[in-house]
């Protein structure tokens, strides 16, 4: 668990924003997340003041904090490939100073450096002698960090709620929120809150006694064009890079945990950990009967290693003042970023954060044509691509939504699509284009950072990105390098169905019907509980038995959510969307300070 707060006064600054004050401020904001507190680290110097707490992360080894008689620096996302990356550039580095290494050659020449290391990494650093204070993102923009500023400070974190140690009050955005709602993320460079914007790829912000100053590196064009490579440069190039970037992981870890299911990306990950003589521990959630475990257990049984089945419900909190507490909890911790269905299920077991490091086949999706598969795109021309895309995402639009909302957010995917043009893509590369920048940038950033320990995610890395953009052509769409890489490695595994394969299968009913219960369990779950297709319980029902009086709340006091929402056809059709009124409901509650104990 890492969070970082730094700040530059615009103003006189007085002791509201003496460092140690700030520090203080920010475990209390976060305190109702710990059941210890975070390690602070807490500097100043006539540029800025900067607070890093942190918990440690459980089989992580190297520090997150450095600091020797001329430089600190801080990783808030570790630069898992750093120390490779600066030994192919012919900078030395020892085994105590990686994160001092890449703040002086960041600082003296980012490009190289940024080219070649994979997202997502964010690291400050401040010269003791000038005072002088950097701020480095990678090249796609990957790490969550957001930049605020008014007439009073300019201030950077990894967490919205980071702000309110600052004394800042946050402001809502509808525009913002209505995007969320729809696309299911937060378009480009906006964050759902008043002067405030998500960081740019490739972003280096310089602090020092006379202001800020931005430059930006654009490795993402690099990546997106990689040249001519035939389809077989390409397959080597995806797997090459999964296997470097695991490679370059290895030393950080004691024994890694990775997930293992019937699908694509996860067979691929841990094919190449057992290439690599990876020590790890296998694990898949679910009841033995779901397709995941049935799978995952016959992947580990040809491959002879074991396998953790977590016997694990998927079920939200079980009574309403426990949901009203997951989410307000969520909130807190992710400002809303978080995938919207697991805010009532945030901390639902553990009560407090507990980070580990996990190996996960996330972003795996961006060299399977995500959107072209969504769309359809072989029914349609180039020229139909965009509106295709926006009647798709619009569709996910609640019902309810104000009337002058869709408009706006079909011209946020516009302008988003269109970003492509900037690096001269065309055909289905523009739409390979909006999912890495959008999809993947905005909404898995989200969803990942909600996890507080070390996430090592191999897909995502220079080498894949340009495999994908190189891939020319219909073709994605049959995991082409995913396929490449279990040949390659778990050549076995190749006959073992998919989870899509089961679903097909005329024992689909057989195969997800509900377990026996026992005799003392609530009537409820009967009803909510039961399992509806290939979800572990009816949303729809959860809500009108165990979220009512939060959505009856809502419907009764009005607010901020109405400003998104037409409050007649929400009261007619919150059904449809219950978990997008609950959260935005409860949200001015988690800005205001109030959390339920």
């Amino acid at each position: 668990m890492r969070i970082l707060l730094l700040w530059q006064s615009l103003e006189a600054a007085g002791e509201d924003l003496d460092p140690e004050r700030v520090s203080h401020n920010l475990q209390r904001v976060f305190s109702p997340l710990f059941n210890r507190p975070p390690k602070a680290t807490v500097r100043r110097n006539p540029a800025m003041g900067m607070v890093f707490l942190e918990l440690p992360v459980r089989g992580w080894k190297p520090p997150f904090f450095e600091e020797d008689e001329q430089t600190w620096a801080v990783a808030v996302e570790y630069p898992i490939d750093a120390r490779v990356v600066l030994e192919a550039n012919g900078i030395r580095v020892t085994q105590d100073a990686v994160l001092l290494t890449l703040a002086r050659s960041l600082e003296e020449n980012p490009r190289p450096l940024l080219r070649d290391m994979a997202p997502p990494f964010s690291l400050v650093w401040a010269s003791k002698q000038t005072g002088e204070t950097f701020v480095q993102n990678d090249g796609l923009g990957q790490a969550q960090l957001f930049e605020y500023q008014d007439s009073r400070l300019w201030a950077m974190t990894n967490k919205m709620f980071a702000l309110k140690a600052l004394g800042i009050e946050l402001e809502l955005e509808p525009e913002d929120w209505a995007a969320r709602w729809t696309l299911p993320w937060f378009p480009f460079d906006r964050t759902g809150y008043r002067r405030s914007r998500f960081l740019g790829p490739g972003s280096q912000v310089r602090l020092d006694s006379q202001g800020v100053a931005r430059t930006t590196h654009d490795v993402l064009a690099e990546w997106v064009n990689p040249g001519n490579l035939s389809q077989a440069d390409c397959l080597e190039l995806a797997r090459c890079s999964l296997l470097r970037h695991i490679r370059a992981a290895m030393p950080l870890w004691e024994k890694p945990t990775a997930g293992l299911t019937g699908g694509w990306d996860t067979r691929a990950v841990v094919a190449l950990l057992r290439a690599s003589g990876v020590e790890f521990s296998a694990r898949v959630k679910g009841h033995p009967e779901h397709y995941d475990v049935i799978i995952a257990s016959e992947l580990a049984k040809i491959a002879g290693f074991d396998l953790r089945v977590q016997d694990y419900p998927g079920l939200p909190a079980d009574n309403t003042d426990d949901c009203r507490r997951c989410i307000s909890r969520a909130l807190l911790w992710q400002a809303g970023y978080m995938e919207t269905g697991q805010h009532k299920e945030f901390l639902v077991h553990q009560g407090h954060l507990n980070g580990f490091v996990n190996i996960m086949g996330q972003h795996g999706e961006i060299g399977r044509a995500r959107f072209a598969t969504r769309i359809e795109a072989k029914k349609f021309r180039e020229e139909e691509y965009q509106e295709q895309l926006i009647i798709k995402l619009i569709g996910n639009m609640p019902s309810f939504t104000r009337r002058k909302f869709p408009e706006r957010v079909r011209e946020f995917v516009r302008e988003a699509y269109r970003r492509a043009d900037r690096y001269g893509l065309i055909g289905l590369a523009r739409l390979d284009f909006f999912y890495l920048c959008e999809g993947n940038r905005r909404w898995a950033s989200g969803s990942l950072n909600s996890q507080p320990g070390v996430v090592i995610t191999p897909f995502l890395n220079p080498g894949y990105i340009r495999a994908t953009f190189g891939y020319v052509g219909h073709g994605k769409e049959a995991n082409p390098f995913h396929r490449h890489i279990i040949a390659a490695y778990a050549p076995e595994w190749l006959t073992a169905p998919y989870v899509r394969d089961l679903r097909r299968a005329s024992l689909r009913e057989k195969r997800f019907s509900p377990p026996p219960r026992s005799e003392g369990e609530a009537a409820v779950a009967e009803s909510w509980r039961q399992r509806t297709g290939t979800r572990n319980y009816d949303p729809v029902l959860y809500w009108k038995e165990i979220g009512a009086p939060i959505i009856r709340e809502a419907l009764a006091e009005g607010g901020f959510w109405t400003e998104i929402f037409d409050p007649d056809l929400t009261e007619q059709q919150w059904h449809t969307a219950p978990d997008h009124l609950a959260i935005v409901h409860l949200l001015p509650q988690v800005l205001g300070g109030r959390l339920p104990s």
